[in-house]
């Protein structure tokens, strides 16, 4: 697995919560509920807690004439019970793998508040591992093979918003110039605001890969926190279903994640999020 590119922004101590890199396939209609019990197998021991979750939709980034316009849905954790989705999760839950027919996940969630980030590189190997085990499964039981169709990285981060601000003013902070022009005569600024950025990526030849999602908005955690949450989703098709195809757009997704986080934001939050280059 390569290392971190040199010219990559880094920052110390960044807002990330939550890091999802997954991959979509086609529908492996022969999974049946009975064979989770053989892939719970492949990960027992370092992943021993099973979840019942709803399915995801599938997802596609499309161009051409009638490209997609709907706004995206990140790969996400949803709490309402539901089937074939699969959670395998670590005995602290600060990591997990999804599975579903039609999708293979892993996770990374920030639970306490002194956990450090892992770095994009520890959780793309772990990835790695764990799908390359799940295809041979698959494989094996003659299911497979997969053919992945999208590949997806998304990054969760959660700003707390201090309770002498509005979520208004903290986004201003955050995001300076992006939303600075909003007042209204006889109204002021804005109670709050939530905002839906897509970017195209390109290859080198110029052709659409897939796209970067960026999205901002007040919300509430579990403990009651008032926060807003800034989420970057980098999504396409890899070049073709080998994994090393899969891998090369994951790492392409998360360097355009990693750039727009930095040019966003403010330089106010960069000196607030310890940024070293």
């Amino acid at each position: 697995m390569s290392g971190r590119s040199t010219d990559l922004p880094d920052f110390g101590s960044p807002p990330v919560t939550e890091v999802a890199v997954g991959v979509q396939f086609n529908s492996l209609n022969a999974f049946l509920a009975p064979h989770l019990g053989g892939v719970w197998d492949l990960f027992r021991g370092e992943f021993d807690i099973v979840e019942e979750h709803v399915p995801l939709p599938p997802m596609f980034e499309t161009f051409g004439q009638n490209p997609q316009l709907a706004p995206p849905v990140p790969f996400q954790i949803l709490t309402s019970p539901g089937s074939p989705r699969i959670f395998f999760v670590n005995s602290d839950r600060s990591r997990l793998i999804q599975v579903q027919r039609d999708r293979f996940v892993h996770n990374w969630r920030k639970i306490g508040t002194d956990d450090t980030y892992p770095r994009f590189e520890g959780i793309l190997a772990t990835f790695r591992d764990g799908y390359e085990r799940f295809a041979r499964h698959l494989g094996e039981v003659g299911i497979g093979p997969i053919e992945p169709t999208q590949c997806e990285v998304t990054y969760i981060n959660q700003i707390i918003i201090p309770p002498e601000m509005s979520s208004f003013e903290l986004s201003d902070q955050m995001f300076g110039g992006l939303i600075a022009k909003s007042s209204i005569p006889g109204l002021g600024r804005p109670e709050d605001g939530r905002f839906l950025l897509r970017y195209v990526i390109r290859g080198i030849d110029d052709e659409p890969l897939g796209r970067l999602i960026v999205s901002s908005e007040p919300a509430w955690r579990a403990d009651g926190s008032h926060i807003i949450q800034f989420v970057l989703t980098a999504r396409g098709a890899p070049k073709t279903p080998r994994l090393d195809s899969v891998l090369e757009f994951l790492g392409r997704g998360r360097e355009c994640i990693v750039h727009g986080f930095k040019a966003l934001t403010s330089e106010l939050m960069h000196e607030k999020w310890e940024l070293k280059r």
